[in-house]
């Protein structure tokens, strides 16, 4: 068995519209202290008070076969310890479903905590398990959310978590 990845760039980020509890993380396009030419590249910087998220939409590969994966790759602005609390869940609708994909929901939160780094900017990927993946299947139309879970106890990192990217691994037919 092989492994399939869906990468998803913080550009493809749908942000929410700001109503209440559905704040949005800031889209930020960072240029590199480098000596020029500097590259840029895009991230979401989610707050350390406030539960912030996106989403992400995609159709899931044809050689989907079971065990996804939202793999957070991210680094903090300024905290040096601590951890960050990621909360991935997932929207899924199999073509021919007797669902309206307008009034779908998400499934049940997945979560993991993320350390961070000894040194604020380095990366760091967190990986979390996609237990309640709402029954996703091959061709699947699928919506991710992606949120920092701000006011979970064991997110204590103080200051942004800036995501760079998320991946979703699975295992291949």
């Amino acid at each position: 068995m092989a492994t399939g990845t869906v990468i998803l760039s913080p550009g493809a980020a749908i942000l929410p519209d700001g109503s209440a509890s559905n704040a949005a993380p800031a889209m930020q396009r960072v240029k590199s202290s480098a000596t020029a030419p500097g590259i840029y590249f895009l991230q979401l910087a989610f707050d350390a008070s406030t539960e912030e998220w996106c989403s992400f939409q995609f159709r899931m590969p044809a050689d989907y076969a079971s065990a996804p994966v939202a793999v957070v790759q991210w680094k903090a602005a300024s905290a040096t310890s601590g951890g960050a609390v990621w909360d991935v869940r997932v929207s899924a609708v199999t073509t021919g479903d007797s669902v309206d994909v307008d009034a779908k929901g998400f499934g049940s939160a997945n979560t993991a905590t993320g350390t961070a780094p000894a040194t604020a900017g380095y990366l760091v990927d967190t990986s979390v398990t996609l237990t309640n993946a709402d029954s996703l299947a091959a061709g699947d139309f699928v919506v991710v959310r992606l949120a920092r879970a701000a006011a979970d106890g064991s997110d204590t990192a103080t200051g942004d978590a800036e995501c760079v990217g998320l991946a979703i691994t699975y295992v291949t037919t």
